[in-house]
């Protein structure tokens, strides 16, 4: 079923290049395709900024009728239930949600018709007033841009944290002021999509190969986080990862914008940037050195976390902020939900929740954050990467794997001739096998290395559902 906006005429109003203000929005006729969450705040971003806006969903519209009432409050025209090329009919640009393919009927017809296709993130930073600081990367993205944002709450500076983790930006871009900023997580989906996208400061944690389903290569992987980068001025600062080799290779072969270059590093030191000196954070701006106070008590665990904290730092620094600023937030910072996140210990089994693990270097990650035995819930939907990396560190640490989903047979295949396992269709039976097999002094660990896709909305769902069973399960050992 389709409802048509009131007046969908193209817009005559040029949209010269460089303009970064809501005139390439205003009196603009715009197909944003999805209904999810930031598909929604796109269209009604656009919508009050004056665009003639309409919003394309596969789903029927019995599983989107709330999303429908917030567009009908809007005279936001929709089309449910399946995707038509007519709704590219006199459109300007269409927009897209990161969840969308680029086999998408409507991106391949909008590029037929040579109709500009952007992302939510693009369209976002056309209204946002205040400096953009975002953080892409293979892992670490969700635990740094909270730790930035952590950073910055605690040091008294007006911030709003969103992107790819928590709000979509264009949730609360059009309403950022000069003075504040926005700290995004910003994710390759994303930026497939940005032409001016441009941070005043811009991350790149680590490489490792994720979302090659979508990608078809690293290197295409790989030159979509870089562009991240590729709008950045004299005056922005690019922060790079100095102890990952495949970063530090493509920054030193390919031209990659021209932003001042920070390190950040847990091996040794780098100038500008921050690193781990082996009890805690020192940083050399070019201008001053030091360390950060605090920073060798750090709540997240592991060598990974110090990566973090360092690149966290590195921004905090990159735009301005004093290390006695830095100090309380970096200290305080207690994690994020579904990352190495410890939900209980029942039975003298301790269950932890790393559901935001998606691909195997996430894995590797988890597992050299323990020194007990492993039982590893692993499993979802492959995104066409390789399980073998992980079987030397597997074979050290996990007493067993519990497997489940899709990928649970690729998980055999490449993983179960060196470590034990049982395998079950179901989630919930997957976690019942965990504390079969797990003694007390254990960890099961929920570290998927895969998307959530095939069970889950997304893995947050899939990280409560874990914790309703840990919850589930201490009830059952209360009663016995």
């Amino acid at each position: 079923m389709a409802i048509a906006a009131e007046d969908n005429r193209r817009a005559t109003v040029p949209t010269p290049a460089g303009m970064m203000t809501t005139d390439r929005i205003k009196e603009r006729s715009i197909l944003v395709i999805g209904m999810a969450r930031s598909g929604i705040a796109t269209a009604l971003m656009m919508a009050d900024a004056g665009a003639r806006v309409t919003v394309s969903e596969m789903k029927p519209e019995a599983e989107v009728s709330a999303a429908i009432e917030q567009l009908k409050a809007k005279n936001i025209g929709f089309e449910v239930g399946g995707h038509t090329l007519g709704s590219l009919e006199n459109v300007d640009f269409v927009v897209t949600s990161p969840g969308v393919p680029p086999s998408n009927i409507l991106l391949t017809g909008a590029k037929e018709r040579g109709l500009p296709a952007y992302s939510e993130l693009e369209v976002a930073s056309w209204v946002c007033q205040s400096p953009i600081l975002a953080v892409t990367g293979s892992n670490g993205k969700t635990t740094t841009t909270a730790w930035t944002g952590w950073i910055y709450k605690h040091a008294g500076r007006h911030a709003q944290v969103g992107g790819n983790i928590g709000r979509a930006f264009s949730e609360f871009a059009a309403g950022m002021q000069k003075e504040q900023r926005a700290i995004l997580e910003v994710s390759t989906f994303q930026l497939e999509g940005i032409d001016q996208f441009r941070p005043k400061v811009a991350v790149l944690l680590n490489l490792s190969p994720d979302h090659l389903d979508r990608h078809g290569s690293m290197d295409e992987y790989t030159r979509l986080k870089f562009r991240i980068f590729e709008n950045q001025t004299e005056s922005d600062i690019a922060v790079l990862n100095a102890d990952d080799e495949a970063v530090v290779a493509w920054d030193q072969d390919h031209d990659n914008g021209r932003a001042q270059h920070w390190w950040f590093s847990i091996a040794g030191p780098v100038s500008p940037g921050v690193w781990w000196d082996g009890e805690s954070l020192s940083y050399d701006t070019g201008k001053a050195k030091g360390q950060i106070p605090g920073s060798n008590q750090l709540i997240p665990p592991g060598a990974h976390n110090r990566a973090n904290a360092a690149a966290a730092v590195a921004v905090a620094l990159a735009d301005g902020l004093t290390p006695s600023e830095i100090a309380t937030g970096l200290q305080k910072f207690p994690g994020v939900e579904h990352r190495l996140e410890r939900v209980a210990v029942v039975a003298g089994i301790t269950f932890v929740n790393d559901s935001k693990a998606t691909n195997p270097d996430a894995v590797a990650k988890a597992l050299v954050s323990f020194d007990q035995p492993l039982v590893v819930i692993m499993g979802g939907l492959d995104k066409g990467t390789d399980f073998g990396v992980l079987v030397p560190a597997l074979k050290e640490r996990a007493r067993a794997l519990a497997l489940t989903g899709r990928a649970a047979r690729k998980l055999e295949v490449e993983l179960g001739a060196e470590v034990p396992y049982r395998s079950a269709a179901r989630f919930e039976n997957a976690f019942e096998i965990a504390v079969e097999i797990a003694q007390p002094g254990d960890v099961v660990l929920l570290s998927p290395g895969c998307a959530s896709f095939d069970q889950f909305d997304n893995y947050e769902h899939r990280g409560q559902v874990f914790k309703q069973l840990v919850k589930d399960f201490a009830q059952r050992k209360e009663s016995e």
